[in-house]
């Protein structure tokens, strides 16, 4: 018989710990209590004390049971962020009839699989399935769930999950299809995936189950994981299993890996387990990153579905902000190693990548974390463009090889490039003239000055393993030569009308033709100049867009000596990236 249960999730936390309180209470005392009596002998009156006060205690921690039980199987039973009361009938009245009824059950349906065994037809797991419909309203309750699987047993359950997909799956040779796995989430694999959900998240299963990740095939392990939300901690568990299993360890290694594609999604819904995983074990989240196990599973849909999953755990403000950024280290050392084969690779490009894109969408908050990095590169004098842990570890050519594997994608190109476009107009580095007689307005130039340099230059070194048409590639390099100096700013430049402004836009644009035809030129031989003198010359187009923007801000103007010196600066920060990346597209 059911009960009907309100209870206040916070409200029970704190009584809980109140009550610990007490029993640590009660505990400091018994032992003198205990002390005083043994002295005192028959003089001690009120014997009864350390009785009550032992009653006392197990009242307290009897409760607390009862309570912890009733808040976990409530929090299943009504899935919500709503705070206060939370109101639902209980299948069980409490643990003791919970666990009797699972034993029950769990006999009924060992006693339907022996005659199963027997016949192994449709019509003999039909009696299995009748048996596991009892299940049906109870697998929330924590208690009955870990009776039901105690009962079983691993190896059952396991066996659970086999027939059904042999019966019922039968073309599923690695890992459940999305059909397949809708069919399972109706029957009796649903009920069992939320029975073990229940238990393992309440901590209840014994180490028997907990060895099963290490045993059990990989399609039973992600269907579990893909039917139900699992602990974070079972969830990795599983993964990094899995991750480290020989790449042909399955029956049928030339089927599509739909097990991947299950992993992905179950951290598509868990997306604090994918930022643990990202940075708690990068061998294996670097597994699930590479560009040959993303080509190879055999299943386009899992791109998609880790593109989803990494938007979860790395998007702006998902999770704790030292977690999420230690993940994003992990995925840039990934695709942007030394041997990745996501850029230079003989599996193709990735010029329709979701992952390329929503990390192109994400990347925002962390561009700074990655211009600083490069800026100590080049000015490893200057103390205070050092990186912070944990990117002070990060190095500025993986980011550049990072960065190149995104850009094969266009529209990632595209989303990289207004990116740092918009950080170096939030930086703005005209507000502060570089040779101004106030030495704090000279370093925040330099710092200025050196951040965008410095992404301009991560973004043309990326550009080297980009494949774009040569009018793509024109109209890309421009822009990130550009990138330094284009910071006019209406915070310091009112505009008051749209034809002043559509004016100041088309003088951008104008600079960035004149750029953009310098390099199309080169790229189609129409110039005898070599990439230096074709870098040489952009640079010079930069040096006077800064003369203009320090000009437009109300400073000073340069001198000729001046002008000479920012545009040696400008060079330094640019030029081997720039001329690398003509080199390597022009020849």
């Amino acid at each position: 018989m059911g009960e009907f249960v309100g209870i206040d999730p916070l409200g029970a936390d704190k009584l809980i710990r109140q009550m610990e309180a007490g029993k640590d209470v009660l505990a400091r005392a018994r032992p003198g209590l205990e002390a005083a009596i043994a002295e005192a002998g028959e003089q001690w009156a009120g014997r009864e004390g350390v009785a009550a006060m032992h009653r006392t205690w197990a009242f307290f921690h009897e409760s607390q049971q009862d309570l912890k039980w009733r808040i976990y199987t409530i929090k299943r039973l009504v899935p919500t962020n709503q705070k206060g009361m939370l109101t639902s009938t209980f299948p069980f009245s409490n643990e003791t009839a919970a666990a009797q009824a699972a034993k029950k059950d769990a006999a009924a349906i060992a006693e339907a699989l022996k005659y199963h065994d027997q016949f192994l037809s449709g019509q003999s797991w039909s009696t299995v399935e009748k048996a596991l419909a009892a299940l049906k309203g109870r697998v929330d309750d924590p208690s009955y769930a870990a009776a039901l699987l105690t009962a079983l047993g691993p190896a059952t359950f396991q066996k659970l999950f086999r027939d059904w997909m042999n019966t019922q799956a039968a073309g599923a040779r690695r890992g459940l299809t999305p059909d397949a796995l809708t069919r399972a989430d109706d029957s009796s694999p649903g009920l069992l995936a939320r029975a073990f959900a229940s238990a393992e998240g309440f901590g209840r299963l014994g180490n028997d189950w907990q060895k099963m990740v290490e045993t059990a095939p990989s399609d039973i392990l992600t269907a579990l994981v893909a039917q139900a939300p699992q602990s974070g901690t079972f969830l990795n568990r599983v993964a990094t299993n899995l991750l480290n299993r020989p790449p042909n360890s399955d029956t049928f290694p030339t089927d599509p890996n739909w097990n991947l594609y299950n992993l992905a999604k179950a951290y598509e819904a868990n997306p604090e387990a994918f930022r643990r995983l990202l940075v708690e074990h990068q061998k294996e989240a670097g597994v699930m990153l590479d560009a040959y196990t993303i080509r190879s599973s055999g299943v386009p849909e899992y791109e998609e579905a880790l593109a989803k999953a990494l938007h979860g755990a790395l998007k702006p403000g998902a999770g704790a902000d030292d977690l999420r950024e230690r993940a994003w280290i992990t995925v840039i050392n990934s695709i942007g190693s030394e041997h990745t084969l996501w850029v230079g690779g003989g599996i193709g490009t990735f010029a329709n990548s979701p992952i390329s894109r929503v990390l192109a969408q994400d990347i925002t908050p962390i561009l700074d974390k990655l211009a600083r990095g490069q800026a100590e590169r080049n000015s490893p004098e200057v103390p205070y463009l050092e990186s912070r842990a944990p990117w002070d570890k990060l190095d500025p050519t993986v980011s550049a090889r990072f960065l190149g594997a995104l850009m094969q994608d266009s529209a990632a190109a595209d989303t990289l490039m207004k990116a740092g476009q918009n950080y170096t107009k939030e930086l703005d580095m005209g507000r502060f003239h570089p040779l101004d007689p106030d030495l704090y307005a000279r370093e925040a130039h330099l710092n200025l000055a050196a951040r965008t340099g410095a992404l301009s230059n991560l973004l043309l070194a990326g550009s080297t393993y980009a494949e774009w048409s040569d009018d793509e590639y024109a109209e890309r390099i421009a822009g990130y030569v550009l990138m330094p100096v284009d910071f006019v700013n209406n915070k310091y430049l009112p505009i008051d009308s749209a034809v002043v402004s559509t004016g100041k836009d088309k003088g951008l644009d104008d600079v960035k033709g004149v750029m953009k035809e310098m390099i199309t030129n080169y790229l189609d031989k129409k110039t005898p100049e070599d990439a230096e003198a074709v870098a040489d010359k952009l640079v010079e187009q930069q040096a006077n867009f800064l003369v203009d923007s320090l000009k437009a801000h109300g400073q000073m103007p340069l001198a000729a000596g001046d002008r000479a010196l920012m545009r040696d600066a400008i060079k330094g920060r640019l030029f081997s990236a720039l001329v690398q990346a003509l080199q390597r597209r022009g020849g």
